[in-house]
């Protein structure tokens, strides 16, 4: 089972894409990613956030959809308009 998550990249795992892909993987599904956005932050503070540009947010969904078949997906942080409406007119199809 391919699921795809689309979301925030947590570099210490605790959250985001990050945490999905470990959950994913407990029930002996393979992970596909799509990051929106990139944040600084570890186990005890926030620091930064930036939103991916448009141009790489699809290129992601293309790259992945065109090579995999998705059974699922899990939608987490979105960031900004922008992005929601990318992803729209991406899954749409």
């Amino acid at each position: 089972m391919n699921l795809l998550t689309i979301g925030g990249s947590d570099p210490s795992s605790g959250a985001g894409i990050q945490s999905d892909i470990k959950a994913f993987a407990e029930f002996d599904a393979y992970g596909l990613t799509v990051i929106t956005a990139i944040t600084g932050q570890n186990t005890t503070s926030f620091g930064m956030i930036e939103p991916v540009s448009q141009k790489i947010l699809q290129n992601q969904l293309e790259s992945i959809t065109a090579d995999f078949k998705i059974d699922g997906i899990k939608i987490g942080m979105v960031y900004n308009s922008q992005i929601i409406k990318t992803l729209y007119k991406q899954l749409k199809k």
